[in-house]
């Protein structure tokens, strides 16, 4: 069978709809297939064997002979599916196991190297770990309903399947704030802000490290940032403009903390008279402003800074080698995708913050609190989460930030 040359830096196929990214990830070969492996995705029709025409019928009534389906999954969200899904597929029992992103791969990993074939579908972000530990070791493969091919660009189909993609950005105040209080990332670095920057620990927590090594990984784009904001060239004292950006929020006493909640709830706290300005925050965390349940918090995020607005990486759901139940699979994944609405599967992931893959919605995601709130990914600008160059650049950034936050 050819191999076939997968590049990640399709994105310009939908730059239109996301607007101007920076950071392309690099081109990217699809792992060597061993005769087993190959026979296995022949026989269920996924992966590079995908058909370009599914009968859902016969899918389902072959889904019905398996009897269930489990997924492993990174978010909560999910759990709330299985009625609806169950109610749409009767004889089809939707398993659901909560693992968080790391747990979910790691369990997929573990349990596949020991030969057990537990799971059918793994849905959770963590690109860089699932493209590396997993499909590289032929333990995952793509498939999405193919009459969406059209509407799913490439690079949130090859090498893997992404069903939506959120973001990491910067969060402020907005009753101390009522308009965003900078303007660049470069501002973090001003003496204004020492004291008043907030953040989770990059050393234990994933999505933090993955934000601050896709700022190194950015260095180019952030030194012609530097040279607009201060007017004069980069003199760098590391190995990169990234480098620089990062021991320049370092030397302003950046507030760590361990969970996302509690920085989150700081930020937002609409007491707080003096509150820090907040880095890698989920954008869907706009969510939560305004909410009485969650303490009303005044929480914006930043969507007009340069050199970008933040992070944006994929949230995948690929199927895992040797599913037990692969018809049952393909029902679920077509499920998650959702309608044009942002409903059925879809609907729990539909909030402001979070953009689905498939390019042909007709709703925007709303926010109960803040109606008049509207955030087309299109009008921002975003760095796209490169997962071979988070591969091989965290263990060493996350080594230099121990270094140098101490």
């Amino acid at each position: 069978m050819s191999q076939r040359i997968i590049k990640l830096v399709v994105l310009c196929v939908f730059v239109g709809m996301i607007g101007a990214y920076v950071g392309a990830p690099r081109a990217y070969s699809a792992p060597k297939l061993p005769a087993d492996v190959d026979a296995w995705l022949k026989q269920v029709e996924i992966g590079p064997y995908q058909p370009a025409k599914v009968d859902w019928d016969k899918v389902y009534q072959a889904a019905k002979r398996e009897g269930k389906v489990v997924i492993y999954t990174s978010s909560s969200r999910t759990i709330s599916l299985k009625s609806e899904f169950e109610s749409l597929y009767p004889g089809v029992t939707m398993e659901v196991y909560e693992l968080g992103t790391t747990g979910a791969i790691e369990k997929v990993e573990r349990e596949q190297l020991a030969g057990v074939y537990n799971a059918d579908i793994l849905h959770a972000s963590g690109y860089a770990d699932q493209l590396h530990l997993l499909y590289n070791k032929n333990m995952l493969f793509p498939f999405y309903p193919p009459e969406l091919e059209s509407v799913i660009p490439r690079a949130f189909r090859e090498p893997l399947v992404a069903q939506r993609y959120e973001s990491r950005t910067i969060f402020y105040n907005s009753k101390v704030y009522p308009k965003c209080p900078i303007n660049s990332w470069w501002d973090l670095t001003k003496p204004e802000w020492r004291g008043k920057i907030a953040m989770v620990d990059p050393v234990n927590d994933a999505s933090s490290l993955d934000l601050i090594t896709t700022i190194v990984l950015n260095a180019d784009d952030l030194a012609r940032d530097y040279q607009r904001v201060f007017g004069r060239p980069i003199h760098l004292t590391t190995p990169n403009a990234g480098y620089e950006l990062l021991k320049g929020i370092i030397a302003n006493k950046p507030r760590i903390y361990s969970r996302h909640t509690d920085l989150i709830n700081v930020v937002g706290d609409p007491t707080n008279k003096n509150p820090p300005i907040g880095i890698s925050i989920p954008f869907s965390s706009l969510g939560y402003a305004e909410d009485p349940a969650r303490g009303s918090l005044k929480l914006m995020a930043t969507t007009n800074i340069t050199p970008t607005v933040g992070l944006l990486y994929p949230s995948l759901m690929n199927i895992t080698y040797k599913a037990p139940h692969p018809n049952a699979a393909k029902l679920l994944i077509k499920y998650l995708f959702g309608d044009q609405y942002g409903g059925l599967g879809m609907k729990p992931f539909f909030i402001v913050g979070n953009w689905p893959a498939r390019t042909d919605m007709l709703a925007e995601p709303k926010n109960e609190f803040l109606p008049n709130l509207s955030l087309p990914l299109k009008s921002m600008k975003f760095w796209m989460l490169d997962p071979i160059g988070i591969w091989k650049t965290s263990a060493e950034v996350q080594e230099w930030w121990m270094i140098n936050i101490n």
